[in-house]
């Protein structure tokens, strides 16, 4: 029987663009929003959030101002009679949040990991580890299903929204009944194969780390002016993320897992996918080139999608004994580039709790 989220609290994490803008559109759905930030970071953007008690949705889509029904920094309290917990953050802040998140977790809830860079598989062992006998479920989703930037204290505009978001529950045996409500919320979402296939969808690490690291000297020489999507991407990049994508989608089938797939045209154009993953009511294009960024070379353009979507991508490749070659030049020129090791830094198999597994036990735990 699928699960039912409506008529519960339903959790929002995180306090940047997304968790902006998710918590405005859920509560402007008519859904009880629990909005929580972590207490260390509540001092930055989630600060007027607090002191104003009210969020403001522009743009696309639904827009108001709106009081969500709790904003808080306190995860217990946000969590207690939440089913659907969402998890709108940054890739590299998964740790700390899910270090906060487990003491808290309880029988049936269901945790999504938007966008995912397989941080639902990162979840899911460490509560297979702290909390082994904790029913909860994990989604892993490929990638937000909003394109949003904050405009003003407590003000987000969504500029785009994705047509199609793939999602996976851990184990995907568990997606008949774990995503159907999902998709009741965001109509958009469609369940996957597992969450390999979801995490290797998510366009992110595809796009984004070749076309920062081949303009790297236009954003430093900018000193922000930079427009990615407006003028990093020419053919010749374009070239580069084509190959990306299909080193990724072999990676994917090393572990009998699918991407969503592209027509070739689709990569020919300045904005490459992301004009696929995303879309405006008009003009996409012209909507997504606009977009600003990266503005230094520690942008998470490089620093999020690189160590945390190609990293453990290009592990698991060597893991299966087929080395992505474009995929680790990414990461050993990223890690140059940005003076760190993300070969450390990044998302490891042994950060995944994968270290030690054969290909055919990864398949399994991800497949149930």
């Amino acid at each position: 029987m699928a699960l039912k989220y409506t008529g519960h609290p339903i959790a929002v994490l995180g306090g940047g663009n997304g968790g902006h803008c998710m918590a405005a559109d859920l509560t402007l759905a008519g859904q009880a929003v629990h909005w929580c930030e972590l207490p260390e970071l509540a001092g930055g953007k989630f600060a007027p959030v607090l002191e104003k008690g009210t969020v403001s949705l522009t743009g696309i889509g639904r827009t108001g101002t709106v009081r969500p029904a709790l904003i808080t920094t306190d995860m217990a309290t946000a969590l207690e009679g939440s089913k659907l917990i969402n998890l709108a953050i940054p890739a590299f802040g998964h740790g700390r949040f899910y270090a906060e998140m487990i003491p808290h977790l309880q029988d049936g809830q269901v945790v999504v990991v938007w966008a995912g860079d397989f941080g639902a598989i990162e979840l899911y062992t460490r509560l297979r580890r702290d909390r082994p006998g904790l029913k909860v479920d994990v989604v892993e989703a490929n990638t937000l299903p909003y394109g949003t930037r904050l405009t003003g204290p407590a003000e987000v505009e969504l500029i785009l929204s994705a047509p199609l978001v793939t999602a996976a529950a851990v184990p995907a045996a568990r997606n008949a009944e774990v995503l159907p409500g999902i998709s009741e919320l965001w109509p958009c979402v469609r369940a996957t194969q597992n969450a390999l296939s979801a995490a290797f969808s998510n366009p992110n690490p595809i796009v984004h780390p070749p076309g920062s690291l081949l303009n790297v000297g236009r954003i430093q020489y900018s000193e922000g002016d930079f427009y990615m999507y407006g003028e990093g991407i020419t053919e010749a990049v374009a070239r580069v993320i084509r190959d990306v994508y299909d080193e990724m989608a072999g990676i994917a089938a090393l572990y009998g897992s699918e991407v969503l797939q592209y027509e070739d045209r689709d990569f020919r154009t300045t904005v490459s996918i992301m004009g696929v993953a995303f879309q405006a009511p008009f003009d996409t294009v012209g909507e997504i080139a606009r977009i600003i960024g990266p503005k230094t070379i520690y942008d998470r353009y490089i620093t999020e999608d690189l160590p945390m979507g190609l990293v453990p991508a290009a592990q698991l490749a060597r893991l299966a004994g087929k080395p992505a070659h474009l995929v680790e030049a990414i990461i050993y020129l990223g890690s140059s580039v940005c003076g760190m090791d993300f070969w450390k830094e990044g998302r490891t198999l042994e950060k995944l709790g994968l270290a030690g597994m054969t290909v055919e036990d990864i398949v399994n735990l991800v497949s149930g």
